[in-house]
């Protein structure tokens, strides 16, 4: 991959060893659309996501009959839900098996892993100040600023080895775990 990326481009930052910078349409599989179907579904918009937590909270159970028009987009587990509409409220969220058969609001980029990303490095990637921040640059509009599926696709991302990717990302795990407890003892 590292040697698929233009020569004329800025690299952002310097990369430890084995790194790799690669665009979102290197990293991500096609996003899939599909239609409600049945009697009822279970449906997430942006509202059913929560920005603190970065998790989904409350989808909405509707009838096919009354389905938005944006409900179109198809998750899987480990698929990190990241919203075109204000980037910056950060209505990010990785969809866990309870939520594998819902279906995601078109306002959102849908990311799922090629296999270059392990989906919870991804996770943790989009939503990194890196990410969250550099995408905020493309913002367009004053009622309801977004981005388009093409910024997250031409975006850089730093690509580590898959082993350093678990590495990371258990490190992370590690010292949430903790700030959950000193949170908990501080109550």
């Amino acid at each position: 991959m590292g040697s698929s990326i233009e020569k004329q481009i800025k690299i952002p930052f310097d990369l430890p060893n084995g790194w790799v910078w690669g665009r979102g349409r290197d990293c991500f599989s096609d996003m899939t659309n599909t239609i409600p179907t049945g009697i009822d579904f279970d449906y997430i918009d942006i509202d059913s996501i929560d920005n603190r937590e970065h998790k989904i909270t409350k989808p909405k159970h509707l009838n096919v009959s009354d389905a938005p028009s944006r409900a179109k987009r198809a998750v899987y587990t480990g698929s990190v839900l990241f919203s075109l509409v204000r980037p910056y409220l950060q209505n990010i969220a990785r969809v866990s098996e309870k939520h594998k058969d819902c279906i995601a609001s078109t306002g959102f980029y849908v990311c799922n892993s090629n296999g270059v990303l392990s989906s919870e490095y991804l996770f943790y990637l989009m939503t990194s100040p890196y990410v969250i921040n550099g995408l905020n640059q493309f913002m367009k509009g004053d009622n309801s600023p977004s981005i388009n599926k093409d910024d997250i696709e031409n975006w850089l991302y730093p690509i580590p080895p898959l082993p350093e990717q678990k590495r990371i990302t258990y490190q992370i795990e590690k010292l949430l775990t903790q700030i959950t407890k000193i949170a908990s003892a501080l109550k």
